[in-house]
């Protein structure tokens, strides 16, 4: 079958304009979606229209921003477009949760010229004010105002009311017009009246702070008050500040103690802060180091402070002055690390003990302590005792000293060279125990040794002790123990000249008669 060009082309046209009808029916049914658009600049006048898909606010004219600007936050975009259209149009959504009704109009209440037109295709809609909208508007606008002032009312009357600060109005001569729940509540606990009087708050100080005696309460009570004047009197608002006030006066009592014990002490006492500076100080430093007041409240640096220490000869002078000035920086790192801890010994013969101590933030102090009486005792209490031992030493007879508790407290030359004892050791920690071995272990067996251990050891009132034994040499021992002071017991050995042997052999204990004995 041949089809000419002219027969094709009429039935292109055909296909074409079939094609082109089908999708217009198609669109107008929705079949592709149909979005709706707004062209504000084509429709200035066009009034307040709003575009929603789903719930979304997708485009809106001037006027519909302008209903909805002043909406609460809190609000969807709908929910702000039906607060400002409800006033005049009651039904309006329930309209709109009717999805079925695709197309249709509501009547405003107050005038019947104005409508809303609404256009739903699919899952978008339009709404649209229609007509003379200017009353509709602005009631709308009135709505949206009056609902945000009184939401704001609600929310500043929630916040006076609940708020844990005391909040009161008061009228000119001082009479309580209003009060929060806070200051009702603690009027109501304490079954008072009144708080506080109109005389504590009259004046021009807006802030203070008052103390106040409430019923029940066996200590005052501080608050802190602000006052605003208003027309109508004052309007005040109260913070209790009764633990700032306790704190602050603890602190302050406990600064006056803490001063008083600080220049009660004896311990010369220097603070410096992190930029080495001398911040605080107590009277013994001055009498210590005789260093003037007006020198140290100046808030010299460290090295100043223990320069002037060297000029005065209140410090241990060095060989040279370079190592004097080296001595400086390692006295201020020690005492940073609380390391520092030297007795410096004066020409004039007194002895300070300079402790550092560390501080937070990077301070430090200096403690100086008088310990001459200290050092001078204990050399003289060192003297005392080599002078004793070397008394001792001069004995021809072994003495030793023992505690009541078996303790060997002191000895002398004699002594060692008997029992063969290190002399190199004659001070060191020996008991009665170890020393009766060395005992026996040199000497015949007797029952002398046993009986000078319960002696030693016995408590109360004793008299003198003494007996005789024989040494392993031969020669006779003399033991005689004398009770001294403190419960200790000196120990005398005297050595008599050796025997002939065969009166030592006589004289030895025999084996057999000691155990016929037992």
């Amino acid at each position: 079958m041949v089809i000419n060009l002219v027969e094709f082309g009429a039935i292109l046209v055909a296909a074409v304009t079939g094609a082109m009808v089908i999708m217009s029916v198609l669109r107008a049914n929705g079949a592709f979606g149909t979005t709706m658009q707004l062209n504000t600049q084509s429709h200035p006048d066009e009034g307040a229209v709003f575009l929603f898909h789903d719930n979304d606010l997708v485009d809106a004219t001037t006027q519909a921003w302008a209903l909805i600007n002043n909406s609460p936050r809190n609000l969807t975009d709908k929910d702000a477009m039906l607060l400002a259209l409800e006033v005049e149009f009651p039904t309006l959504r329930e309209r709109l949760s009717d999805v079925s009704a695709a197309h249709c109009q509501i009547r405003s209440e107050s005038d019947r010229s104005v409508f809303v037109a609404i256009q739903r295709v699919n899952q978008q809609l339009r709404v649209s004010l229609m007509g003379d909208e200017t009353p509709a508007y602005q009631a709308a606008t009135n709505r949206l105002s009056d609902a945000a002032r009184d939401k704001q009312a609600a929310l500043m009357q929630s916040i006076a009311a609940n708020s844990p600060q005391l909040i009161w109005q008061e009228d000119s001569k001082g009479h309580l017009l209003w009060a929060n729940d806070t200051y009702a509540n603690l009027l109501k606990r304490h079954r008072q009246m009144s708080l506080f009087e109109p005389s504590k708050y009259a004046g021009d100080t807006p802030d203070r702070r008052v103390s106040v005696k409430l019923a029940g309460d066996r200590r005052e009570r501080w608050f802190d008050i602000s006052t605003v004047k208003h027309a109508d009197g004052y309007l005040h608002f109260a913070n209790d500040a009764t633990d700032v006030v306790r704190a602050d006066t603890a602190r302050t009592e406990f600064v006056k103690t803490l001063g008083k014990t600080f220049a009660e002490l004896s311990i010369g006492i220097a603070i410096f802060d992190n930029n080495r500076q001398l911040t605080m100080f107590n009277p013994a430093l001055l009498d210590m180091t005789n260093l003037p007041v007006d020198f140290l409240s100046a808030s010299p640096t460290i090295d100043t402070v223990l320069d002037r220490l060297r000029e005065m000869r209140m410090m241990p002078e060095p060989k040279n002055y370079v190592t004097w000035r080296e001595q400086f920086t390692a006295v201020e790192t020690a005492a940073k690390e609380g390391t520092y801890s030297k007795n410096w010994s004066l020409p004039d013969g007194q002895t300070y003990r300079v402790t550092g101590r560390p501080y937070p933030d990077g301070a430090f102090a200096l403690l100086f302590e008088d310990i001459s009486a200290e050092v001078s005792l204990t050399r003289r209490f060192r003297l005392d005792i080599e002078t004793g031992q070397a008394v001792l030493d001069t004995l021809p007879d072994a003495i030793a000293v023992f505690s009541s508790a078996g303790t060997l407290v002191m000895s002398n030359q004699a002594y060692a060279d008997l029992w063969a004892s290190n002399t190199d050791h004659i001070l060191e920690h020996r008991v009665l125990q170890s020393e009766m071995r060395i005992w026996k272990n040199q000497s015949i067996p007797s029952p002398i040794w046993n009986n000078l251990c319960d002696f030693i050891q016995q408590l109360g009132t004793r008299q003198p002790w003494d007996d005789d034994v024989l040494l392993d040499d031969g020669r006779q021992l003399h033991c005689q123990a004398n009770p001294i002071s403190g419960g200790m017991t000196m120990l005398r050995f005297s050595v008599a000249r050796p025997k002939r042997p065969e009166f030592t052999k006589l004289m030895a204990a025999d084996p057999a008669i000691q155990l016929m004995k037992r």
